[in-house]
């Protein structure tokens, strides 16, 4: 989104909080309109009244409640990645005429034949508790027809430590694939080979990786949470959050009726054609950026 503003010649001077050291830029600041993304909620949230009592506006790019809410209370605005964010941050007390919603983009629809038929299931997810693995992992076990990858970042070592072994506890070890992060080509050869995509979430700001799977026109398994609901639309079938057996029950009936599989896909692409590509959700975020600096 930076580099949109950037291309419609809007300055833009990025300040990077890793530690505490570099909040000393902030106290330095003098700008007519500061974004602060949730991402640095912990170092940046202690500065913004000194900011807007400097003149500056302050808008927070809200990413996930966790950081929105602290900031938010300490802002002029909140540019909110969904309607269901949106949503929880007014429930936390922030008004609602202060939040616009700009989801972010997807990219092109992909030209989809046939869906592979080979029960390969794929989740693009980091290793965290609220992104499910071990309740995916626990719902391969009752699925003997399939198959799973992996692929994301591991952050809590612990949670990986967890996940690792409840792959080798059900003796999984040659029925999941690890791995790991992917560059942009290699994941898109991973949607590709993929015939099923889960994402068991039982939290989410907005569940991007659904929309990459819906542009890839592949059936989509997820959590019956509300950004989910949002961004999929009746093009996925959403499940109890952290409840195994239906999880398995949606995996098993997509990966072994190719009826259920191949309608499934084709709500998928017709739902990505629905959602905003990023050069309309770009556009709508410069718009928004330049009336806060008229």
């Amino acid at each position: 989104m930076l580099a949109a503003l950037r291309r419609e010649g809007i300055p833009v001077t990025t300040v990077l909080l890793r530690d505490r050291r570099d909040t000393a830029r902030l106290r330095e600041l003098r700008a007519p309109l500061v974004l602060v993304d949730t991402i640095a909620a912990a170092f940046a949230a202690p500065h913004l009244a000194r900011l807007r009592a400097r003149g500056s506006e302050v808008v927070v790019l809200a990413h996930m409640r966790l950081g929105a809410m602290r900031l938010g209370r300490r802002a002029d605005r909140v540019i909110a990645v969904s309607r269901a964010l949106a949503d929880e941050l007014v429930a936390g007390g922030i008004q609602r005429r202060r939040i616009a919603v700009i989801p972010p983009g997807r990219d092109a629809v992909a030209i989809r034949r046939h869906v592979n038929g080979d029960g390969r299931v794929l989740c693009v997810a980091n290793w965290t508790p609220a992104k499910g693995i071990h309740t995916l992992v626990a719902a391969l076990a009752r699925v003997p027809e399939a198959s799973l990858d992996l692929v994301g970042d591991a952050p809590d070592r612990a949670y990986a430590a967890r996940v690792r072994h409840a792959i080798a506890a059900r003796g999984l070890a040659k029925r999941v694939r690890v791995h790991g992060s992917l560059g942009q080509s290699a994941l898109a050869r991973r949607y590709a080979a993929a015939s099923v995509f889960a994402l068991p979430s039982v939290r989410e700001g907005y569940p991007i990786v659904c929309v990459e799977a819906l542009a890839h026109g592949l059936p989509v398994v997820g959590c019956d949470i509300p950004s989910v609901r949002e961004v999929t639309d009746g093009a996925a079938v959403l499940v109890a959050p952290g409840r195994v057996a239906p999880l398995a029950a949606a995996l098993k009936e997509l990966v072994t009726d190719e009826r259920s599989r191949r309608a499934l896909a084709r709500r998928s692409l017709l739902r990505a054609r629905r959602l905003p590509t990023w050069s309309e959700s770009e556009a709508r975020f410069v718009a928004l950026t330049r009336s806060r600096l008229t």
